[in-house]
């Protein structure tokens, strides 16, 4: 799973972006300091990226005809699939990234009991008590692991 460090993003900005990073199954980072590894920044357009360094790939929320260092695109909001698409599927087959020789657990879980959740959740029409039986857990549990993966029952 990928993940996203969020920078100089106005609420309007986070408010457009987060679905889709969400659809996409990117983890969204805002605090870099708990020591989290991304695999590349979305810089909004309250930060001039011009005068960033940044280590790793990243999207910029302002659109800009200007030639931008390697590794950067330009795009506004709102944004559409096929706009950041190319980009994360460049970003993902680059050798460049680096890549853990392990596979973390943790991480392929929550991504694999939050595709659960939602192939439930489709199934069903978004009724969370039908949900929790098909997954064979309370529906109160199902409730708080929604919660923890941003899954709101209206999306289906």
């Amino acid at each position: 799973m990928m993940k996203a460090c969020l920078i100089g993003i106005s609420q309007e900005e986070l408010q457009a972006i987060a679905p889709i990073l969400h659809f996409l199954s990117i983890d969204i980072v805002q605090d870099l300091e708990q020591g989290e590894l991304v695999d590349f920044f979305v810089v909004g357009s309250l930060l001039e990226i011009t005068k960033l360094t940044l280590p790793l790939p990243a999207i910029w929320l302002r659109q800009s005809d200007a030639l931008l260092e390697n590794g950067v695109i330009s795009c506004p909001v709102p944004w559409r699939q096929e706009q950041v698409s190319p980009f994360l599927s460049r970003l993902a087959d680059s050798s460049n990234m680096p890549r853990a020789q392990a596979v973390n657990l943790n991480v392929y879980v929550r991504h694999l009991e939050s595709l659960l959740i939602r192939h439930a959740l489709t199934s069903t029409n978004g009724v969370v008590s039908k949900a929790a039986s098909l997954l064979q857990i309370q529906r109160t549990t199902l409730i708080e692991k929604m919660r923890r993966y941003r899954i709101d029952k209206s999306e289906f």
